[in-house]
C-alpha cells in the first residue's frame, strides 16, 4: 500500500508531471498484475487495467460497484452530478442530458451554429418549465440536480474539447503526411459548396478526420475518472497492433477495436453523454481550420505534463496564415 499516510500518492504525481504516467502504470502492471491495491491521496484503491476490468467498471450495477469521486471534487460539482449516481437516478439524469446531446437533437444546429447570443429569450418559458419531463416520462429534475449537472458539464466539456483540439493540431503540425490528407478532404469538402453555404451533418459523416482525432486521444487520453488504467487498452500491443505508431486507418469500420478496449470516452451506460457534441465541435473546428488557415508552430518544445489535465510546459503557439480557399 505504500508509504504510511501519502501511500503512492507522490510518484504517481510525479511520474504525471513528468508525463511518464504511462510507464508508471506499466510498471505496477508488471510488478503486481493487471489487479492491485494501493493507496492514493489517503484513500484506500483499487488498480484495474485490460478489457475485462473496463467491462466491469462501465456495465456493473449500483450493488456491485458505486460511482465516488474524491471529495473535493463533490465539493465543487455537487452530490447529484452524474458521476456520483448510479443505478436509477444515474439513468434519469443520463436521459435527460442525453435528451439534448443525442444526434437526432444535434443534426439540425449544424451549420446554424455561426455566432452565440449574449442573451436568449423564450416567451412563455415559465409556464412550459412545470411540464419538461424526461423521455420515459419520469420524475421532474429536482434544482440541485439541475444546478449540479450544469457544473459538471461545463467542466466536462470545457477541458476535455480545447485539450483534443490541442494535441490534434499538434498532431497534424508534426505529421505532415496526415495533415496533407486531411487538408484534401476538407478542401473537397469546402470546393462543393456554394459561396457563404455552411455544413451539414451529412458532411460530417463523411469526414474520415475524426479517425485522426481518435487516434489523438488513444494516445493523449484528457481525463481519467478512476485508477483503473483504462486508456492502458489504448497501447496495448494485442488489440492496437505498435500502438505508439500513428496510424488512423486502425479507426476505420472495417477493422473497429474490441468492446471496451477504446474508452476515451467511456463505454456502456456510462457512455459520456457529450460524445456526439465532441464530434461535431472537433469536425467542425478542424475544417474550418484547415481550408482557411495554415498553421506553422513557433514553438521549438512542445513537450507537455499533466496536472492532472495535460498542460504543455512552455505553452503551445503557432503562427496562422490566411489561405485563398474561403468556405
Amino acid at each position: 500500500m505504500g508509504l504510511p499516510i501519502i501511500g503512492h500518492s507522490l510518484s504517481l504525481l510525479h511520474a504525471m508531471r513528468a508525463n511518464k504516467g504511462e510507464a508508471w502504470f506499466h510498471e505496477r502492471i508488471r510488478k503486481y498484475g493487471p489487479i492491485s491495491k494501493l493507496s492514493l491521496f489517503g484513500t484506500p484503491t483499487v488498480f484495474l487495467h485490460g478489457q475485462a476490468a473496463n467491462i466491469f467498471i462501465y456495465t456493473c450495477d449500483s450493488k456491485t460497484f458505486s460511482n465516488q469521486q474524491p471529495a473535493s471534487m463533490r465539493r465543487v460539482c455537487g452530490e447529484k452530478n452524474i458521476l456520483e449516481l448510479s443505478g436509477k437516478d444515474h439513468k434519469r439524469i443520463r436521459g435527460s442530458l442525453v435528451s439534448f446531446l443525442k444526434p437526432e437533437a444535434l443534426k439540425q444546429y449544424v451549420g446554424r451554429w455561426t455566432k452565440l447570443e449574449s442573451t436568449w429569450r423564450c416567451v412563455g418559458m415559465a409556464k412550459m418549465r412545470s411540464t419538461i419531463r424526461n423521455e420515459d416520462n419520469s420524475a421532474l429534475l429536482s434544482d440541485e440536480e439541475i444546478e449540479d449537472n450544469a457544473v459538471i458539464i461545463m467542466i466536462g466539456g470545457y477541458d476535455t474539447s480545447s485539450i483534443l483540439l490541442t494535441f490534434l493540431i499538434r498532431l497534424l503540425a508534426n505529421e505532415p503526411s496526415i495533415y496533407a490528407a486531411i487538408v484534401q478532404e476538407q478542401e473537397e469538402i469546402a470546393k462543393s459548396k456554394a459561396l457563404g453555404e455552411l455544413l451539414t451533418w451529412d458532411d460530417l459523416t463523411k469526414m474520415c478526420t475524426w479517425r485522426v482525432a481518435m487516434e489523438t486521444l488513444k494516445d493523449n487520453p484528457s481525463w481519467v475518472l478512476f485508477l483503473q488504467g483504462a486508456s492502458m487498452t489504448h497501447m496495448d500491443e494485442r488489440i492496437f497492433p505498435n500502438p505508439s505508431k500513428i496510424n488512423p486507418t486502425k479507426f476505420e469500420q472495417q477493422a473497429p477495436a474490441p468492446p471496451y478496449c477504446f474508452v476515451a470516452f467511456r463505454g456502456g451506460p456510462r457512455m459520456c453523454p457529450g460524445y456526439e457534441f465532441a464530434r461535431i465541435e472537433t469536425l467542425a473546428m478542424i475544417h474550418y481550420l484547415v481550408t482557411q488557415v495554415t498553421c506553422k508552430l513557433s514553438c521549438i518544445d512542445d513537450s507537455f505534463c499533466r496536472d492532472p489535465m495535460p498542460a504543455f510546459n512552455w505553452g503551445y503557439q503557432f503562427i496562422l496564415n490566411q489561405r485563398n480557399l474561403m468556405v
